[in-house]
């Protein structure tokens, strides 16, 4: 199996879940009392250089070994995908991070829809969506702030991988998403890392503050 395959056929199927869920949503609430605000610890030798992604407004670095692929790869990911706008959705991945080794996969995604943005009400709806596709799998969500952010998060643990899918939006940025895809035998040793990741998630303007 190519890493080509491997990617396509993960982004082909959280794709077409997202793109049934994204509707009737209303505007965030960063000061909703139900997020719990959490505070991650950054090792910065379990993760790699930061990238930041001008457009998007952020910064951020992948697990440690998670490397950032061509852009040639993203552009057939993007070519292999249908990306149209369903009910105002469009899911545009920007940027791709492989563990060569594990195949353990990070995507990060611009998502992009008219008068659209995330709330409690999308995270029920993906959930479901989740457990219906993967009937046998352990389907978790979570609602967080961390810093800028309201953070959605949904984890869906298979027998093989689990999926770590977080929507994140703010006042000051774009709405994105960040995936990590981990087979599971490796989850564990990898979950450190994958901590360390999440918590490098940043805004780029707040560099010159800190």
């Amino acid at each position: 199996m190519t890493n080509q395959y491997v990617l396509c056929s993960f982004f082909i199927c959280i794709t077409v879940i997202s793109s049934i869920c994204f509707v009737g949503c209303d505007k965030p609430n960063l000061k909703d009392n139900t997020a719990e605000i959490l505070v991650f610890n950054v090792d910065e030798s379990k993760v790699e250089s930061i990238f930041e992604d001008t457009e998007l407004k952020i910064r951020f670095a992948s697990p440690k070994g998670w490397k950032k692929v061509d852009e040639s790869m993203v552009a057939q990911v993007v070519m292999a995908v249908d990306t149209s706008p369903m009910d105002g959705l469009e899911i545009i991945p920007r940027s791709i991070f492989l563990n060569e080794d594990s195949k353990a996969v990070c995507i990060l995604s611009k998502i992009d829809w008219k008068g659209i943005v995330p709330d409690e009400k999308l995270l029920q709806s993906l959930t479901i969506a989740y457990q219906n596709q993967f009937p046998k799998a352990n389907v978790k969500q979570g609602l967080f702030i961390k810093d800028a952010f309201r953070i959605h998060q949904l984890m869906v643990i298979t027998s093989e991988s689990v999926l770590i899918k977080l929507i994140c939006d703010s006042s000051e940025t774009l709405v994105f998403g960040v995936d990590y895809h981990v087979p599971i035998e490796v989850y564990k040793s990898e979950l450190s890392a994958i901590e360390s990741s999440i918590g490098s998630i940043d805004l780029i303007d707040n560099i010159s503050k800190k």
